[in-house]
């Protein structure tokens, strides 16, 4: 059976919020405002309503959103470890679309992983879909759009899953008093979520228009937005040529924005900048800086320190774009949890860091006077663009005035920060008691507070190889394929369907049926791993091409982080390059994540890998795929077919059902 087969997909973003049932721009911790309803033990009911309107999000320029129950980018629910959830969705927008449980095992219901053309057909406008799976997990989870990029639209909602108190948590870890582990628990299952998303003043589709007939990739956001809330900053040109010269990547914008004309942006090849047109390129998506949204009101979140020493906060980045650093001034953070798994934490850290998808929870320490007031800090790790956004916390009192800290910048309170505007770390030298720090996704502190080695290499069946290529200014690709996305979305069937993935097979294996020589088989981005439960090693290659990094996100069950570096690799299998690199990998006890990022790969060092391993223990079509928007809407995705001779789909989600 062929191993790599075709690409099929899927992708696009999402957000699902509204501005009829807004939140108040000061909320105290966990203040939830859902249709929940429990009838029966361990399963939990949500009605979800997506609809659509015009809204204005960060003060500087209004248009079309999708909400969640009448919510803009601010809808949370809560349930419990072992709770199953069932979510009743209604569609009231214009456009066809799934919804995705981002971190979402999907335990034996496959056909719930919510991604078109793939798992499931397109929930079609006014049509209403029940989505049904347990949770046997807890953490913070993402439930998004999975079609086109409508997540970057507001299409997405947070799930903070409450663990169970049995679980062996690591807070003895962050002190030894009984009445500090006492609270962090409490604090824990109080958990405050935030929502965190770049945000362009251009719809997704508006942004795809302009990508394509300017042939130039739009890399710039207008603003960061904190639970649906924020205000465009718009920093002093004499700042930002500060910050610019220190970055050393050249000029940039009002936006902070390098310009269209950089190399890095528009670099002067055939099928990039020889074919690109950028006077279609509107000046407030890259150059202008809209200063009527400054003072827009930003997200507070209110503790009070005479009821609890500790706070625990969530963090997802929801947006489609770019990965942020998060910081809390005067607040050192525990990371205690990464999506869904208890780390080793240790010592405190300044800054933690999100790519695309990503979900981090801390432990702060709440040892303020009454009233004062701290800024939280949200900062774009990019090249292509400096910004920052901003949230406030807020203890419990006479709250401190807030200040602009400059012409351009929305009022915030006087703490010290431990990040600059441009996203780099402070030090002694900025006035600091001690140099700030950032959280090690993948040393010590990041690995699982209890040890869960992966399988060993000899165990490993397969190894798939998955190449992060851009043929063109429009095209991220795996494997040197890019698929329309009408190939997937409009196809009768999904993947799942046996009438489908039985002709995907007849045609990859004996060039027959309806599918054979399609666009479809003729791309390389699926793969078949026929056997359950097999050990499979992925291994990304990102070509030399100064390519960014890629936070590779896979459905289903969670991967081991094995491996990783620069250069070529140059072997068959993760076991022969760890016998001659054994520096490069972890096979003790690595990261267990659902998402992580490919290495920068410049063309100096001859590009980067990434190492990952898995068990396929889900019959079913697996997805994997680049969690930005643009490359996954670009092409960059495959599809991994899991023993799906053992795959039994119930009748009311094995014939259509998006009506």
């Amino acid at each position: 059976m062929l191993q790599c087969l075709l690409h099929l997909f899927l992708f696009a973003g999402a957000t699902l919020a509204s501005p009829l049932l807004k939140r108040d721009s000061s909320t105290s911790l966990l203040e939830l405002d859902v249709n929940v309803d429990v009838t029966s033990e361990h399963v939990v009911h949500f009605d979800l309503v997506v609809s659509e309107g015009m809204y204005n999000p960060d003060g500087a320029k209004e248009r079309m959103v999708y909400f969640m129950n009448g919510k803009f980018a601010s809808e949370k629910w809560v349930v419990d470890e072992g709770d199953t959830v069932e979510i009743h969705l209604t569609s009231n927008i214009s456009q066809p679309f799934t919804l995705h449980g981002h971190g979402i095992e999907q335990v034996g219901t496959p056909w719930m992983d919510g991604v078109p053309g793939v798992t499931q057909p397109m929930i079609k406008p006014g049509a209403t879909y029940t989505y049904r799976f347990a949770v046997d997990q807890h953490g913070l989870y993402h439930l998004h759009a999975h079609s086109k990029a409508m997540q970057d639209d507001g299409l997405f909602l947070g799930l903070f899953v409450r663990p169970s108190l049995t679980n062996d948590r690591p807070f003895a870890q962050i002190s030894s008093d009984p009445d500090d582990i006492a609270q962090l628990i409490a604090a824990e299952s109080d958990t405050e979520t935030f929502l965190i998303n770049d945000w362009r003043h251009y719809r997704s589709d508006d942004i795809t228009t302009i990508w394509h007939s300017s042939n130039v990739e739009p890399l710039c956001v207008q603003s960061i937005l904190i639970n649906g809330q924020g205000s465009t900053v718009c920093p002093s040109a004499e700042e930002l040529a500060v910050l610019a010269d220190a970055r050393g990547f050249g000029n940039v914008t009002e936006l902070g924005c390098l310009p269209i004309t950089s190399p890095i942006i528009n670099p002067p090849s055939e099928g990039f900048g020889v074919q690109s047109d950028i006077s279609v390129i509107p000046d407030d998506l890259w150059k202008t800086c809209n200063t009527a949204g400054v003072d827009n009101p930003l997200y507070t979140v209110t503790v009070d320190s005479a009821a609890t020493s500790w706070a625990v906060f969530s963090f997802i980045n929801a947006g489609g774009l770019w990965e942020q650093f998060v910081s809390i001034d005067e607040h050192p953070m525990y990371v205690f949890e990464v999506e869904g798994e208890y780390v080793n934490v240790s010592e405190p850290v300044s800054v933690v860091s999100l790519i695309s998808g990503q979900r981090v929870s801390v432990a702060v320490k709440l040892d303020k006077d009454a009233g004062s007031s701290y800024t939280i800090r949200v900062v774009s790790n990019v090249v292509p663009q400096m910004i920052s956004g901003y949230a406030i916390l807020q203890y419990a009192g006479d709250a401190e005035e807030l200040v602009k800290p400059a012409a351009g910048y929305p009022a915030l309170p006087t703490s010290t920060a431990s990040i600059s505007y441009s996203g780099a770390l402070l030090t002694t030298e900025d006035g600091l008691d001690a140099n700030a720090t950032l959280f090690d996704v993948s040393g010590p502190a990041a690995a699982p507070y209890i040890a869960n080695p992966p399988p060993s290499s000899d165990e490993v069946k397969q190894t798939l190889f998955f190449d992060m290529s851009r043929p063109n200014a429009t095209i991220w690709a795996i494997n040197n394929t890019g698929l329309p996305q009408g190939l997937y979305e409009d196809n009768e069937g999904p993947l799942i369907w046996d009438s489908v993935w039985k002709e995907v097979l007849e045609a990859a294996d004996n060039n027959d049926g309806p599918l054979a020589g399609t666009p479809l088989l003729m791309a390389k981005s699926v793969y078949v791993v026929p056997e359950k439960d097999s050990v499979v090693d992925l291994v990304f290659l990102v070509p030399d091409q100064n390519s960014p990094p890629h936070p590779i996100h896979k459905h289903f069950n969670k991967f081991w982080v094995t491996g990783s570096g620069t250069g070529h690799f140059n072997w068959s299998t993760v076991a022969e390059a760890a016998a001659e690199i054994p520096e490069n990998f972890n096979f003790v006890n690595p990261p267990v994540r659902d998402g992580f990022n490919t290495p920068v790969a410049k063309s100096a060092s001859g590009g980067s890998w990434l190492a990952l391993r898995y068990i396929a223990d889900e019959p079913g079509p697996m997805t994997v795929h680049c969690h930005i928007t643009q490359h996954a809407a670009g092409g960059m995705v495959a599809v991994i077919l899991q023993a799906m001779d053992q795959l039994q789909v119930p009748a009311e989600y094995a014939e259509s059902s998006s009506s």
